[in-house]
């Protein structure tokens, strides 16, 4: 029987054709066939460059591909050979279909190769949860190709490189490496490529202009055979920051190229649709080993009570905290609780540009019946550490240095926490089966968009572009991700050294007297 939503035979009326192309047709071809036993018929040639040809075609998108003749008929799709996931071979090869009279099938707008059967994977090469790297304290890699200039001046617009197929237009490149005058960074975009020529636009970021008189070293200046970088600092801000790479206080995050992955300067440049992936650092705490708290709970401390405590946060020096203890309220929470007061006077450290914390920022609050000291940022090196106070107007008032009400002495209370990443893979408490921890993870669903209940944003699968949106303040995290592959970067039916896609429809019969017809819709 025809397949449900064709029709039994014969051409589409006028009618039909004039319903479907308010559905959204871009492109409607009736293909009459004949039988051949030695040439299949070309029906439609996937080029870059179009020419008058009945059969050409310069873009793919979905192709709905329909028996609307009589007789059965061929529908022949063709594609490149890849003999790994780096290496496509000359020959293409050929897919048919055989479509009864009425039956249709339909070609997502998606990258296609045909592989060998022993090929298990094509994705590309493989990163997993890695840090992206930072050197002295700046984000960079290697571009792969070093400049091919001796004459570059503060001034000038342009400069040639030994490779331009590294670059894309819009990229940001770094010349030097360090603050060091010969090896002085600048950051540039690169507005126009030709060939091996890049032109710039010059000292962006908070760098100024570098000079071959001024910026001499052999390795990272701006003299020939001079490296070239990428940078992968947060451009929300100047590239220097921060120390690592890491989300604003806003929880957003931009780099021009994915952290140096994925570049080539072959056409294998790219990052592999639906493979990055991203988690977060979760931040450090200390809780003080309480149990059954809420915040209904006294505290035990003196109403009025002036106390003290120390908290180093990420690493830092310890500052000393004083609070107050309300004269009606001592439980640990509602108004004025003492809770309320400790973050009072953890918050007045963090806008005080003479305290130790200043800019660090830490938070307390009541988690699963205990009282816990957060740090605020979520980075790799994210820490809590609770001292003793040393200047309470008696020792009674010092808090860990003995117990205060319920408070425990330092030696009670349990070691703090480090910061640490989420875990990939999650345990059933009861049958132990084992299951991907997604809420833990924001991904490239295979169109470019970032989703996931860490944040979102886009990816560009050819430049590496990212930007990230709605996700952890002040956090670092590792990705995950697959690149310079058969299916990495863009979606190419034409390119010499990367075809991926469907290159050309052919049609044939199997009846020798009968006359078919296939129809061919691009979406």
């Amino acid at each position: 029987m025809p397949k449900k939503g064709y029709g039994g035979g014969g051409s589409p009326s006028l009618d039909q054709r004039t319903l479907s192309a308010r559905g959204g047709k871009i492109l409607e071809r009736v293909k009459p066939l004949s039988y051949s036993a030695s040439v299949n018929k070309l029906l439609l040639d996937v080029e870059a460059d179009v020419t008058e040809g009945s059969v050409k075609t310069g873009t793919v998108g979905e192709i709905e591909i329909v028996n609307t003749g009589k007789h059965p008929a061929f529908a022949i799709l063709a594609y490149r050979l890849w003999t790994d996931a780096t290496t496509m071979s000359g020959t293409t090869y050929h897919v048919n279909h055989l479509l009864k009279a009425g039956e249709g099938m339909i070609v997502p707008d998606s990258p296609a190769v045909i592989a060998d059967e022993t090929i298990e994977q094509l994705a590309g090469t493989a990163v997993t949860n890695a840090v992206p790297s930072v050197t002295a304290n700046y984000a960079y890699a290697d571009s792969g190709t070093t400049i091919d200039d001796a004459g570059f001046e503060a001034a000038d617009t342009t400069i040639t490189v030994d490779d331009g197929d590294f670059f894309r237009v819009n990229d940001l490149i770094q010349f030097g490496i360090n603050t060091t005058t010969a090896t002085k960074i600048e950051i540039c975009r690169v507005t126009a490529i030709a060939t091996n020529v890049l032109t710039l636009e010059r000292a962006l970021y908070g760098t100024t202009a570098n000079d071959k008189d001024t910026q001499t070293n052999a390795t990272s200046g701006v003299v020939d055979d001079a490296k070239v970088y990428f940078p992968f600092f947060n451009t929300y801000h100047d590239h220097d920051k921060y120390t690592v790479v890491q989300t604003d206080g806003n929880g957003k995050f931009h780099a021009m190229n994915l952290f140096g992955q994925g570049r080539a300067a072959t056409n294998l440049m790219g990052i592999t649709a639906g493979s990055f992936s991203a988690k977060f650092y979760n931040a450090g705490y200390q809780n003080l080993g309480l149990s059954g708290i809420s915040s209904s709970t006294n505290t035990s401390l003196t109403a009025g009570g002036s106390y003290w405590f120390k908290i180093a946060i990420d690493g830092g020096t310890a500052e000393a905290i004083n609070f107050t203890v309300d004269s009606s309220n001592t439980n640990w929470g509602g108004t004025n609780g003492v809770i309320s007061k400790i973050q009072t006077a953890l918050d007045d450290k963090y806008n005080n540009s003479a305290s130790n914390t200043f800019q660090q920022k830490s938070s307390v609050g009541i988690v699963n019946g205990d009282v816990r000291f957060t740090s605020g940022q979520r980075l790799s090196t994210s820490a809590i550490a609770l001292t003793a106070g040393t200047d309470g107007a008696s020792a009674s008032y010092n808090i860990f240095a003995q117990q205060n009400g319920h408070i425990p002495a330092l030696a009670n209370v349990p070691d703090a926490v480090a910061a640490k990443l989420p875990d990939d893979v999650l345990y059933d408490r009861v049958t132990y089966d084992s299951f991907h921890n997604e809420g833990a993870f924001i991904y490239e669903d295979g169109y470019g968009r970032l989703t996931g209940s860490m944040g979102s944003g886009s990816l560009n699968l050819e430049t590496g572009e990212i930007h990230m949106t709605g996700c952890p303040p002040n956090a670092e995290f590792v990705y995950s991700c697959l690149h310079t592959s058969a299916f990495s970067g863009r979606q190419n039916a034409t390119n010499a050294a990367k075809m991926n896609s469907l290159k050309a429809i052919y049609g044939n019969m199997t009846n020798q007297n009968g006359v078919g017809e296939l129809t061919i819709t691009r979406r």
